[in-house]
């Protein structure tokens, strides 16, 4: 039932970047109607920022399981500066993505991830905001609840 699209589809570049600056996005969306909306948003800043130009990578998840896509994915994101990811839910697609964004995560500026498998969720960090200790909270409350539990078996 799913339709292998080649991701050379789903690129968007730049006319001419001239004077601004290049932003290089790559993304993984598990449907395609979240697609069409980032590509009329960058294809507008494209054409009406002065000091932005960004270039779109897209891919589905499913598309991930194919050997050839997996591997542009990870070509695509050696060059990003940023990730976005939705709705990475299914374990052996999460295990790729992370695989594959882990290594670069200190060295893009950002990777957004939303609603997906918590493995994928820690990958976040925008700026010092990180989600990496997503889960493995040691906060006094935290540790509390924990005891707490504990002492009710």
């Amino acid at each position: 039932m799913f339709t292998l699209v080649k991701p050379i589809t789903r690129h968007v570049a730049p006319a001419e970047v001239g004077d601004r600056r290049l932003m290089k996005v790559v993304y993984v969306v598990l449907e395609p109607q979240y697609q069409s909306a980032l590509t009329a948003a960058v294809q507008h800043i494209n054409a009406h920022n002065s000091k932005l130009a960004v270039e779109l990578s897209g891919y589905l998840v499913e598309e991930l399981r194919d050997p050839a896509g997996y591997e542009a994915f990870r070509r695509d994101l050696e060059t990003a500066n940023v990730f976005i990811g939705s709705l990475i839910f299914i374990e052996d697609i999460a295990q790729k993505v992370v695989q594959a964004v882990q290594p670069l995560r200190e060295r893009l500026d950002a990777v957004v991830v939303f609603p997906s498998m918590p493995e994928v969720m820690r990958l976040n960090k925008m700026g010092s905001f990180s989600m990496a200790q997503l889960g493995q909270s040691k906060s006094a409350i935290a540790q509390f609840m924990r005891k707490r539990q504990q002492g009710s078996n």
